[in-house]
């Protein structure tokens, strides 16, 4: 072999091998990861790791080796990896050398700065998505390495999440990337960073709101601060208004009342998303509206609550908005690591050590007023 795919084929065992021992690590009965057997089949973009193109011949190879090794289980149904598990003598091995999660980190150099083409439903929701092999501009750099800098804090950070016995329960490495996006009607070749940008892929995104209570920083359980209405907010400063106090998802008329504000709060979300006027009621919004609200009733009301914004509305300003939200977060993530403050981001809110709570709400007004040019008021969303 040629010593350049030498080294690549030894990289693809050691990662290969330091995956299952990290599920040996996590605790996952039986120890397993998913692995792509396609990949040899598609052009390697930027969010592959270079010089693991023959990765589904390694792992055939080593599969050759019997169960003694690893065990590769196909699939055969699109959108499901295959998988491989280790060998039964070699967990029980790895388990006597009481192998933990603190021996393991994150090869560096791995993107975070996605850019995809995005398929939205009648109602703004996102349904599909295509990555885009973008190419590299100082306002990428500068976005890389923003999240350079937030996820090597997260790193240092004391983040867990306990059992239901008060027990530390495994987790993933804290590992952000941002998502931003081109529109579907933009020309074929566009890239551009203007446009989304919202942080993904830490596990507590994940957890069901009814287990965030798991969560501890430095021991401590969480609070979940909220700028509250966001994105009309938002669009109201796009307009070049003020924002109106209060809450901007209640009392429309003929929907009075916190009963509907759920149900309200999407369809203004889809009215800031859509390029089309609103003809039904969004999904997911049963038992969130009055029986018979029809999409026509819903838009008119919304209207009527809010008539500076509507040359905003329906004009697909949504992802626009999203970005600046986006920055927001950044900054405030950014402005709290420089001061060691840990931050988990949830989108437009970040869930902080509750003896932090008031000092990290006047951190992310701050944000807001720097990026939006405003100070976007916060709530106190849950105390976990």
């Amino acid at each position: 072999m040629r010593e350049k795919d030498r080294q690549s084929r030894d990289a693809i065992a050691r990662t290969v091998f330091a995956n299952l021992a990290y599920a040996v690590a996590l605790g996952l009965e039986p120890p397993t990861v998913g692995v792509s057997l396609r990949a040899a089949k598609q052009k390697h973009t930027r969010y592959d790791r270079k010089g693991f193109g023959n990765m589904p011949s390694v792992v055939e190879l080593l599969a050759s080796y019997g169960d003694s090794v690893l065990s590769l289980h196909r699939s055969s149904r699109k959108g499901t990896s295959s998988s491989i598990t280790i060998s039964e003598n070699w967990a029980s091995t790895l388990r006597k050398t009481k192998i933990g999660l603190h021996h393991f980190s994150q090869e560096p150099g791995r993107e975070t700065i996605y850019l995809g083409k995005v398929e939205r439903d009648f109602a703004g929701r996102e349904e599909s998505r295509e990555l885009i092999d973008y190419a590299d501009t100082d306002e990428t750099h500068r976005y890389r390495a923003e999240m350079k800098a937030i996820n090597a804090f997260l790193a240092s950070s004391d983040i867990s999440l306990e059992d239901h016995e008060g027990k530390p329960c495994p987790t993933s490495f804290p590992f952000l990337r941002r998502h931003f996006n081109v529109q579907p009607d933009d020309p074929e070749g566009t890239e551009r960073f203007d446009l989304g940008g919202r942080l993904f892929g830490g596990w507590w995104q994940t957890l069901a709101k009814d287990q965030r209570h798991r969560i501890r920083i430095k021991g401590e359980p969480v609070a979940d601060l909220d700028f509250d209405a966001m994105f009309v907010r938002l669009a109201y400063l796009r307009a070049n208004l003020t924002p109106p106090p209060g809450d901007l998802y209640a009392g429309l008329p003929g929907l009075p009342g916190a009963p509907w504000r759920a149900g309200v709060k999407k369809a203004v979300l889809a009215m800031l998303f859509r390029r089309t006027p609103l003809t039904r009621v969004p999904r997911g919004t049963s038992g969130e509206l009055p029986p018979g609200t029809s999409g026509p009733q819903l838009r008119a009301a919304i209207l009527a609550a809010h008539p500076a914004l509507a040359p905003i509305f329906e004009t697909g300003i949504g992802l626009s908005l999203m970005f600046t939200e986006s920055q927001v977060i950044v900054k405030a993530l950014l402005d709290l690591a420089d001061q060691k403050i840990t931050a988990l981001p949830m989108h437009d809110g970040l869930m902080v050590a509750r003896s932090k709570a008031d000092k990290v709400a006047r951190i992310m007004s701050d944000a807001a007023e720097t990026v939006a040019g405003h100070r976007l008021p916060i709530s106190l969303k849950s105390l976990y």
